[in-house]
């Protein structure tokens, strides 16, 4: 083994060297990592001071430049779901959907965020009237839930939602499944839906 090592002492010395840098680097990679987010919370924060005075175009711009700056964080997943909701509550919809779609991607893999970005772009696009797209957002969002009761409430959500497009057989579908687990969350609301959608169905005497 000594013979070995004397050998391939230079060998075994870039290995080590080569160990360490990784090692070395890993750890600065994850500490930046790690003060880029605390930055982004320090100014999602300083943000919040223009949500809070009322004033929605300062927030929307303040927001948004925290959001260029650090893209990818969860702080500002946490603003662009906000900047969503500040054009939602202006009646700008397509522009607050807009906002969602361009980090749609990385924000609906986030455990933190996934189903929340699908349950605003839902709320989104029902104020559009544009139910089959809400219905599909709402089923999204289901599928990314921690809890089945979060799921279960998504999927009801998603029921009205195809039944206010008009396809009442999705919408029966649903509701007959989430009635028909006892110890489910919307069990009983899902039951009540029911009889009113089989209700309307039927035809009048």
């Amino acid at each position: 083994m000594m013979e070995w090592f004397q050998l391939h002492s230079r060998e075994v010395v870039i290995s080590g060297i080569v160990v360490v840098a990784l090692a070395a680097g890993g750890w600065f990679y994850y500490r930046s990592q790690e003060l880029k987010a605390e930055r982004a919370e320090k100014a999602y924060f300083t943000a919040q001071r223009s949500v809070a005075a009322g004033n929605l175009p300062l927030a929307e711009s303040d927001l948004k430049k925290m959001i260029g700056r650090y893209e990818g964080t969860p702080a500002a997943m946490q603003a662009r779901l906000q900047v969503a909701q500040i054009l939602f509550d202006q009646g700008k919809y397509q522009e607050g959907l807009d906002e969602l779609k361009a980090a749609e991607g990385k924000m609906s893999k986030s455990p933190e965020f996934g189903s929340s970005v699908h349950r605003v772009m839902a709320s989104g696009y029902e104020q559009l009237k544009k139910f089959g797209e809400a219905a599909a957002e709402y089923e999204k969002a289901s599928t990314v839930e921690r809890f089945d009761s979060d799921r279960q409430r998504d999927m009801a959500m998603a029921a009205m939602a195809y039944w206010s497009a008009g396809n009442k057989a999705k919408a029966k579908e649903i509701l007959t499944e989430l009635g028909a687990d006892s110890k489910g969350a919307v069990a009983g609301e899902a039951r009540v839906r029911l009889g009113e959608l089989t209700a309307t169905a039927e035809p009048q005497s």
